[in-house]
């Protein structure tokens, strides 16, 4: 299979198999955050002050909840990350071990903070979200470059927005099978690395900047849409919180795929990244795309049911019990 810096051909989705028991292995390669979250009846306006009603303090980051999520899946998970020596790296490692994550290729850096996440989440589950980077930010290249084993040992590579540029566009050239890249936040990737990309994932917003157009604003809206960002890397999905995701390849039409029940919202954050995670664990078993999207948007809706990000960490069937 040829690696993502030849410039080779599509590869096919769930070329392995997944019946023979192999759960497969991830690496994701993003942030780990020290989330605090608060919930409120509703968002302040600009110079207001509102109360809260609850406080919570926990593992966040995308690339921490979606290596999570992947772990819970039942893949075999590392996290290529960077945290600050301090307390609060220590007591995020700990917890990303406890979630069964390999946390060897993490970075402590000396005189870095570990980043944090401000999370405002209103009664109807909607969040906003204000991240400080901290040692995040030093998760560059070359740290890419110094776990190039783990990197060509890994069955998918995932990769997010909430990394330098730069180590996004190291790890699709040295990802050697499958690489997903979430454009969560969306930063700008040369279009000849997105070309190189397996899967992209976004929701309806990030399309809109992919595209320089406005977000999809429903099913059909985005079905047209993940049809032209398949244009763009090898496939391509849109998630739609409620209304699930569309898929689309680059020699397959677009797929609708809704959630499975109606369920009530609690906390959106962190749906997204176990959307992602579950996704990639279920790549990695060989499962093709439609049918890992579905496994994600499941999962993505079972995780809104829980407050904070750690709603990533709602565990799912992994692909070797079958669903």
């Amino acid at each position: 299979m040829p690696g993502n810096g030849d410039g080779g051909g599509s590869r096919d989705l769930g070329s392995r198999d997944s019946r023979n028991g192999d759960v497969g292995d991830v690496l994701v390669i993003g942030s780990v955050n020290r989330d605090l979250t608060v919930r409120t009846e509703r968002f302040p306006a600009p110079g207001e002050t509102v109360l809260g009603d609850h406080l919570l303090t926990g593992l966040g980051g995308k690339g921490a909840n979606q290596a999570v999520a992947a772990a819970g899946a039942g893949a075999r998970t590392r996290l290529l990350a960077t945290v600050g020596d301090d307390a609060h790296g220590t007591e995020l490692l700990r917890a990303l071990a406890a979630a069964g994550v390999g946390t060897a290729p993490i970075h402590r850096a000396p005189g870095l903070a570990t980043g944090t996440a401000l999370i405002t989440v209103d009664h109807r589950g909607e969040n906003q979200i204000v991240v400080v980077p901290g040692a995040n930010a030093a998760t560059g290249a070359d740290r890419v470059r110094e776990e190039a084993t783990a990197v060509a040992a890994a069955d998918v590579v995932v990769v997010q927005g909430e990394i330098p540029v730069d180590a996004v566009v190291e790890a699709v050239r040295l990802g050697p099978r499958l690489t997903v890249l979430n454009l969560a936040p969306y930063i700008a990737v040369p279009r000849p690395v997105l070309q190189r990309v397996d899967v992209l994932v976004v929701n309806a917003t990030e399309a809109g900047q992919v595209l320089s157009a406005a977000a999809p604003p429903g099913v059909p809206a985005a079905l047209d849409a993940v049809r032209l960002l398949a244009g763009s890397a090898r496939n391509a999905v849109i998630t739609l919180g409620a209304d699930g995701a569309v898929v689309a390849g680059e020699r397959t039409p677009p797929v609708h795929l809704p959630v499975p029940e109606a369920v009530e919202v609690v906390d959106a954050t962190g749906a997204g990244d176990a959307f992602v995670g579950v996704l990639a664990a279920r790549l990695a078993a060989g499962e093709d795309l439609a049918g890992a999207v579905a496994h994600g948007v499941a999962a993505a809706s079972r995780s809104v049911r829980v407050a904070g990000a750690a709603g990533a960490a709602v565990r799912v069937p992994s692909p070797a019990q079958g669903a």
